[in-house]
């Protein structure tokens, strides 16, 4: 008979607390999981019962027969549940590891992936430097026309007053002088020009050349993060399919 308080609900719970702990439901183990309460003869009982043996087969054996028949079939039952689960645990550590797994190349994807973007502004930023360099470089050459423009102009100017210098060379002495002072002023200030634009047409090539270079390099950088990326993404696929896989065989 069963022991007061000792029921078989709470001895299949034992069970199987233990055998989700990886450990043989033996009676010592049961009775210490129940708290070290319950006789060990109840506790057999219940144990057998539920392991629903075949009474009628075990009847017809002798009594040393019958009990050698049931340690080995308890111990093939205890054997084959701690194969269960020890697979069981295997399955979930395999599991864990490859959640971990994804979840880094994923981690790394999008790292990727914000890296990409950040080249992407940085190579649409030096595409609009770039403009505006071109439209700088445009508006300088246009400049540049109307100053050689002005300078044809003025030349044309002292051509003519040369002209009439030379014919009033005699009367006109000190006229020539004033017009040579301001043709040397002219001169100067052509000659400033003239320089100054070679300077900004000379520091606008550097630029040019300098942003060309960068976009050369930002252009060779998104070129191998689409190579990587797809690297990933064909990673990222494979054990998608390896996952799957594993999850059908779980179930």
């Amino acid at each position: 008979m069963a022991r007061e308080g000792i029921t078989k609900q709470l001895v299949q719970q034992a069970k199987t607390a233990l055998l989700a702990q990886g450990k043989r439901p033996t009676i010592d183990a049961v009775r210490i999981a129940l708290g070290n309460t319950g006789s060990k003869t109840t506790i057999s009982h219940y144990l057998k019962e539920l392991e629903e043996k075949p009474k009628p087969t075990l009847e017809r054996l002798s009594e040393p027969l019958a009990q050698l028949v049931l340690g080995l079939s308890e111990q093939l039952q205890a054997e084959s549940e701690e194969q269960l689960t020890r697979a069981q645990a295997q399955l979930a550590l395999d599991k864990t590891q490859l959640e971990s797994q994804f979840q880094r190349t994923q981690k790394q994807l999008e790292e990727q992936q914000d890296h990409k973007e950040n080249l992407e502004a940085r190579l649409l930023n030096e595409q609009q430097q770039r403009q505006e360099a071109t439209a700088k470089v445009t508006k300088q050459t246009s400049d540049l026309a109307l100053a050689q423009q002005r300078i044809e102009e003025l030349t044309r100017q002292l051509q003519e007053q040369h002209t009439q210098i030379a014919i009033l060379n005699n009367e006109r002495q000190h006229a020539d002088e004033i017009f040579k002072q301001f043709r040397q002023v002219r001169q100067e200030e052509h000659d400033t020009l003239l320089l100054q634009h070679a300077q900004q047409v000379t520091q606008l090539s550097e630029e040019l050349h300098h942003n060309f270079e960068k976009l050369s390099i930002t252009q060779k950088e998104l070129i191998e993060l689409h190579r990587e990326n797809a690297r990933l993404l064909q990673q990222l696929s494979t054990r998608h399919s390896a996952l799957g896989t594993r999850q059908k065989f779980n179930e």
